[in-house]
Parts: C-alpha cells; structure tokens; sequence
C-alpha cells in the first residue's frame, strides 16, 4: 500500500492502546438492576509497570481532572491526591513525580497522609499524663514548661513560612536554627536578659521528643526525618546554680526576720501572723533542706516526734514524711531535722488567727484564702525579694551578681552541713532525696576547701617568682 513498515507499527500499536483504553472505560460501567452505574475510575494508566499506582478521571464529576491512586499494601489503605490538571502528559508526568515519594514513604514504613507541626504537637500533648506524682508522668510544672517550648516551636514554624506544610515535607536545613533564633526572640516578660542556652537546649530536647513519640512512633516520618537542631554550646558546670547567703548575712537576714519584721509597728493582726509564718518557713527550710514544694505540701499528718530515748533530742527534733506524690523523685523519704519549736510556732500562729487545726491541713494554710488552702512559691518568692530589700541585703547581692530564690535555702543546709556539721555526705543525700553523685557534682569544691591543710602540707613558696612550689629538699632542715 506504499506505507512505511515502521509507521504502520506505530499506529497499531496507538490504537491497541486506544482500544484498551475504550475496554477499560466499558468495563467500569455495570447494571445495577435496571439502573446503569458509571464508576469513579475512568480512563485507568498505570503510572510504571507497579499494578498498584495508577491515573484515572472520576465517573461522578463533570470536570475531567486527573488522579493519582497507590495503594499500600502494609497499610492495606490508598493514597489518593488530586493531579489539579486535565492535560494527560502533565497529569502522568506529576503522577510520576508524586509516586517516587511516595512509594519512598511506603518502603520506609511511612504513614501516607501527613500531619501539621501544630498537630504534631497536639498530638503528643494529648498523649502526656499530668500526674502530681513524679516518674509516673509529667508534673503539672512540667507540662506547663513542654506546652511553652512547643509553642515557641510553632511559631518558628510559622516565621520560616511552613505553618500548613506536613512534617515528612519540613526543610531539614532550616529547622538547624531553631537554637539561634529562640536565643534572639524578644521575652514575654520583656526583660533585657537574654534567655540561658540551658533553657533553649531544653527546649530543643522538647521538640525532638515529640517527634520520636508521635512522629516516628506512629509512623508519620522514619527517624531520619527528625530535626537536627544545633544545640547552644553551655559550660558543664554541675556546681550549685542558685547563690547561697554566707553566714554573715544568713545572720543578719535572720535577726532583720525575727526581730524587725515580725514586730513592726502599725501592721494588722493578720499581717504579723503572716509575717512569722514566712520567718519560720525560712527557719525550717534552712535547717532540713527541704525543696520548696515538699515544704509547702507538707501537712500535720506528716509530722511525727523523734524517739531516741535523750529528752534533750527529742524536745527539738522530729520526723518529716516527704510523700511520694509531692518528692522531685517520686519516691517517700522522711527528714529528720530539729525544727519542732519552730513548727509549733506555726501551729500557734494559725490558731490566733482562728484556725482549728486537723491533721489532714497544710503546716503552712494561706489565711487569705476561704478555702483551707496553702501558700504558693511565687507567693513567699515575691515575700523573700521584699524582705531581702527591707533587710538592706538585696544591693550586696546585686553586686555579686548572685541570686537568692527560695530553692537557695536547700543548697544553704547542704553547703553547711557539708562544710561545718562535717555530716557524711551518703546521710545528707538521704535526708535531702537526691543522690551522693549529684551532691559531689554541685558541692565537690566544698570537700576541697574542707582539706585546704592536707592540700597545702609541706608546700612552700619560690621567693624569686612568687609561686607556690613544692618545699626543697633540705630546706626543712
């Protein structure tokens, strides 16, 4: 017929597939009854040679759009997404484009559909226990602090401009800056101080967190795809971080307590309870290294006599149980501690301003509250600062640039106790439910200065360079 042989092979082979095209369209249409239905998958293409990917149009729609459908075995559910294109190249060159990423996902173990940063994070605070009991989920302080990080995490999220992108398509590279823009990002309180890189490390310990306990554990992204946030370089300075007022001014701090501020003039009734309450709540914090918290839980239930059998013993000490729910361990513990005058002054003070004591109630209940309540930390925080400026205190911390908060009154009774009671180091941790190593990381320098005799024995000084060398032989002599 004067046709070239190749061209007469092309177009066979065109309208074979042309062919298989009508079959496939034919195929999908079936009798239901005596109502003819025309399904939603309409002009099937495989997308490779993988029997489970394909483009189609929908039979239910007028519009002549393209999908894309992959079907995960492991999943045993599909993939569907719109091609948003009518032009068959377009829509099977996108359709190819899709399906390598996908088909990574499904080799990787990964979920199909995606979720949001601020989902994630819903996700994985949904997911926390509040408990107030320490180890057996997170405390409500706690959960305060994740909630905060996270926060600051989506709103970097958003700065970057990928508020409504899934997770398993963040830009790694940009996520690296999480660190340093946290660092620079104005206070809420609007403090000039800049943030600690503790607090932003924290943060970013947060954020990796949430990804491994949502994201990679419910398979939304394969660990590879968990943010590599640069973390701030910090000093590993285990020594104590809150400053300690040293004798003179503990001295001093105590006697303005005592002997101004409890008995000012012209304060109500109520005012001076309240002020003797604070004084004793210093008092016995200072002398059993109690945590703030594990003070203020404390109720008269916990409080039992100390037996030894010396009257002398028994009229100052007794036993302070530390429940479980209230320690930083989660674990019970009982304090010894010789500070039972300085409780039954509390118990006094209450009962003069009208309180009938049970055993069930706080030590330390908040006369301003109708409810048999206790006081706060920010409440005797925000009393410690007045009475640290009251007491003329406050200017000489400044200019050591030292900071006293109400934990300082627990590293003070561990420094002391260390340093003048000479009390066996395995006894304080004991009392104080923390463990010897982290007392030997924050306090270490204390046994040095303890054995400054022992460190210096037999060292002399090297006149000529004013340095401090070992004694010579014969110069002893």
């Amino acid at each position: 017929m004067g046709l070239d042989p190749d061209l007469l092979g092309d177009a066979y082979e065109t309208l074979r597939e042309a062919q298989q095209v009508v079959a496939t369209s034919d195929a999908m249409t079936s009798k239901v009854g005596r109502v003819t239905t025309k399904k939603n998958y309409l002009d099937k293409q495989l997308v490779y040679e993988d029997e489970q990917a394909w483009i189609y149009r929908r039979g239910d729609t007028k519009a002549k759009t393209w999908y894309l459908r992959i079907f995960d075995d492991k999943s045993k559910k599909p993939f569907v997404k719109s091609l948003q294109t009518q032009d068959h190249a377009r829509a099977l060159t996108k359709a190819r484009t899709i399906y390598q990423e996908v088909k990574g996902k499904i080799e990787k173990g990964e979920r199909l559909h995606s979720i949001t940063s601020a989902e994630l994070v819903d996700k994985y605070l949904k997911s926390l226990h509040i408990t107030d009991i320490p180890h057996e989920g997170v405390t409500p302080d706690s959960y305060k602090n994740k909630s905060y990080f996270l926060r600051v995490w989506l709103e970097y999220i958003d700065f970057i401009g990928h508020k409504n992108t899934g997770i398993d398509r963040l830009p790694l590279d940009k996520l690296r800056d999480f660190g340093k823009w946290f660092l620079v990002r104005p206070r809420e309180d609007k403090r000039v101080k800049a943030r600690s890189h503790e607090q932003i490390n924290n943060a970013i310990s947060c954020v990796r967190l949430a990804y491994y306990r949502v994201a990679v554990r419910e398979r939304y992204v394969s660990a590879d795809k968990v943010p590599d946030i640069d973390r701030l370089k910090q000093q590993r300075d285990e020594r104590y971080k809150r400053d300690i007022l040293d004798l003179e001014q503990y001295e001093m701090y105590w006697k303005f307590l005592e002997y101004k501020y409890t008995r000012e003039k012209g304060i109500t009734a109520l005012e001076r309870r309240t002020r003797i309450l604070f004084t004793k709540f210093v008092g016995v914090m200072v002398n059993t290294g109690l945590r703030p918290r594990e003070f203020l839980t404390l109720r008269w239930c916990d409080i039992s006599n100390y037996k030894s059998g010396d009257n002398k013993i028994d009229s100052k000490v007794v036993v302070l149980h530390i429940r479980a729910e209230v320690a930083k361990t989660g674990r019970s513990r009982n304090v010894v501690a010789p500070v039972k005058r300085r409780l039954e002054v509390i118990k006094k003070s209450l009962r003069d301003i009208g309180y009938e004591i049970n055993q069930d109630d706080f030590v330390l209940i908040n006369p301003l509250k109708s409810e048999r309540e206790a006081y706060t930390r920010m409440m005797f925080y925000q009393r410690l600062q007045v009475t640290l400026k009251l007491s003329g205190l406050s200017d000489e911390i400044k200019k050591t640039k030292s900071k006293i908060s109400l934990y300082s009154f627990r590293h003070q009774y561990i420094c002391w106790r260390l340093r003048y009671g000479n009390v066996p180091i395995h006894l304080i941790a004991k009392n104080c439910g923390t463990s010897i190593q982290k007392i030997e990381q924050t306090y270490g320098h204390i046994e040095t200065e303890k054995q400054v005799d022992v460190i210096t024995r037999n060292q002399g000084i090297s006149r000529n360079a004013d340095v401090e060398l070992t004694t010579l032989v014969g110069e002893e002599n």
